[in-house]
């Protein structure tokens, strides 16, 4: 039977596995947005989209 890993190497390998999990997440992540944000309010200088106004 094969000896346990030492309690740093386990810490180590979830640590690494941790870190490239997210470096994979946050690099395929859209760099920009074609559309234009959610807005709650009609920005200032713009006329309203004949939507209900609250």
């Amino acid at each position: 039977m094969k000896s346990p890993w030492p309690d740093w190497m386990v810490l180590l390998t979830l640590a690494l596995t941790l870190a490239l999990v997210f470096g994979l997440v946050f690099s395929q992540r859209p760099s920009g947005t074609k559309e234009p944000p959610l807005l709650w309010r009609t920005p200032a200088g713009q006329e309203s989209s004949g939507s209900l106004q609250i």
